[in-house]
């Protein structure tokens, strides 16, 4: 049996979450900000594009909302 290669093994994790200090919506990946939105749904469609990416060159993404703690995708 061959060993898994660890780039499978750990998705990536983007997040989406309000900043209610800013009036904006951020997406978020290994604690750093990725992009700042206007509305949600423009931060979790972004987050979704990156997740494919990541999905395209091999690697596992998901995507989750921060505040209820929900995988997206």
């Amino acid at each position: 049996m061959k060993p898994v290669p660890f780039a499978r093994v750990m998705p990536i994790l983007f997040w989406i979450c309000r900043d209610e200090e800013e009036e904006r919506w951020l997406v978020t990946v290994e604690d750093q900000v990725y992009g700042e939105y206007l509305n949600e749904e423009t931060a979790v469609l972004d987050a979704i594009d990156l997740a494919n990416d990541a999905r395209a060159t091999g690697g596992t993404a998901e995507v989750w909302h921060r505040s209820n703690t929900s995988r997206l995708y």
